[in-house]
Order: structure tokens, then C-alpha cells, then sequence
């Protein structure tokens, strides 16, 4: 074979290859091309198929779970799913406190769900966590035991926040508090389980209920049926309200006038 022949066959294996090239390079961006316009983005993994909810859950609704969750996973596969916007989505169902999202390969995602506990109704109908947060509304005759915090919207951590600081101050007098109620100007009253109301204004909340256990109740440990309400907002004494002012001579301050 000589030189010229070789050297037309070299061409030949070149302009095949390059024919070749050319047409897988077409294919891919063919490929490309057709993975980006579809449903399916490209390299994003299989789809997620499977959505896998450990319990037991008392409350949360796994079907409210799940349809949260679904347009988050519409289009998307096991690479591309937002996991911090699943989530967001499952953090907003009732009833839900943490939540952990997390990936198996290839086709299953697990949520991971802390229920909420009531500690307080808040305004009526609301539930309040130990964090202050109402986390749902509920009108079920379950919850009527927990105390009631009533409060303007907005303050509910606070209101919280001063209901278990009077109720540390109780506890070892065996009394509790059924209601705490801060009106709009901050003033504090509460509700004994001894049907008691305790007024307590808007400053040294603690410091009153705390003369009232040790000077008001035991002043008055006769005639506690008898008490309507014990007024704390005193520099140095306190007032009474009775249920029946006729018989009990009405209404008695042992100071002139409330001191805020």
C-alpha cells in the first residue's frame, strides 16, 4: 500500500469520526434539552414517592401532614427538594412543634414529628405551648381544667412568663391559679381555686400575692367563704370585696385607696 493510499484512509477514519461526534453531540444536547423542558429536572434524582410519618401522633392529622408537603414535592426528586421549605410547610399544621425532615435512597422521606402540649388556654378557645405560642384553637371540654391567660394579643408570652412566676410563689401554700387576667392598662388579677380573686395591678405582681398568702389569707381564714375578692394594690395593707356586702359590713380597705 503506498503513502497516498495510507494517508486517504487516515482522512476517511477522521471525517467518520467526526461524523459520529457529531451526531451522539446532538443526542445529547437533544437529551439536554428535552430533561430541562420536562417535568423532570435535570439530574435531580428519582422522585420521591413514598412519605413515611412515624407515630403515634395524637393529635396531628397525617393526611394534613401530607397535604402540606405535596407541592413542595410536585416535579422534584431525591436531590432537588427544598428540605428547609417541607419544613416550614409541616411546622404550620396544627399541633406541630418540631419537626425533622430527612431523605432514605431512593424514593422515601421521613418526617419526624414532636407534637405541641397545651399548658394554658390563652383568650377563650386558644392553646398556648410552654413557649408562649398559641398552636391552635380548640373548643373540646379536654382542656377546661388547664388555666385560663387572658391578655391583650401580643403579650401571650408575657402573660406567661408572670403567670409562672406567681405560681412558683404558690406552690407550697397548696394553692393554684385558675385564670390570670392583664387588662390593657397591665393590671393583674387572678383566680384562685379557692374562688378567690386576687388584685394585683401593674407593678410588683409577685411581692402582692406574696403578702397576700402571708397577711391577707390568714386574716381572713374565717370568713374565706364569705370573700368575693382581696384588693393588693396597698402600700401596706389590703381591701375586701364580699360575696354579700349586706352581712359583711361591705367593702373593707385597711388603707386609703389603691396604690396602682
Amino acid at each position: 500500500m503506498n503513502t497516498r493510499t495510507r494517508h486517504s484512509e487516515k482522512r476517511n477514519i477522521r471525517l467518520l469520526l467526526l461524523r459520529v461526534g457529531g451526531v451522539l453531540l446532538i443526542v445529547l444536547l437533544s437529551g439536554i434539552f428535552w430533561m430541562k423542558s420536562s417535568s423532570h429536572p435535570l439530574f435531580s434524582g428519582p422522585m420521591l414517592s413514598e412519605l413515611v410519618i412515624p407515630g403515634p401522633l395524637v393529635h396531628v392529622q397525617p393526611q394534613a401532614v401530607r397535604a402540606a408537603v405535596l407541592p413542595a414535592l410536585q416535579g422534584k426528586g431525591f436531590f432537588s427538594i427544598n428540605v428547609e421549605q417541607i419544613q416550614a410547610a409541616v411546622l404550620a399544621v396544627p399541633w406541630v412543634a418540631t419537626a425533622a425532615v430527612r431523605r432514605s435512597w431512593p424514593h422515601t422521606l421521613y418526617i419526624d414529628i414532636t407534637e405541641a402540649v397545651p399548658v394554658a388556654r390563652w383568650n377563650g378557645n386558644g392553646l398556648l405551648d410552654a413557649q408562649g405560642r398559641v398552636f391552635v384553637h380548640s373548643m373540646d371540654s379536654a382542656w377546661t381544667k388547664l388555666p385560663m391567660l387572658s391578655g391583650p394579643e401580643g403579650s401571650e408570652q408575657d402573660v406567661l412568663a408572670e403567670f409562672n412566676d406567681l405560681t412558683t410563689n404558690l406552690a407550697t401554700r397548696g394553692l393554684a391559679i385558675q385564670q390570670l387576667t392583664v387588662d390593657a392598662r397591665g393590671d393583674s388579677t387572678v383566680a384562685l381555686n379557692d374562688g378567690i380573686n386576687v388584685r394585683l395591678g401593674r407593678a410588683d405582681a409577685g411581692t402582692r400575692l406574696e403578702r397576700f398568702t402571708t397577711v391577707a389569707l390568714p386574716a381572713l381564714s374565717e370568713k374565706l367563704a364569705d370573700v368575693a375578692y382581696v384588693d393588693m394594690r396597698y402600700t401596706n395593707g389590703f381591701a375586701v370585696g364580699w360575696k354579700n356586702p349586706v352581712n359583711n359590713g361591705g367593702t373593707h380597705p385597711k388603707e386609703v385607696g389603691p396604690n396602682g
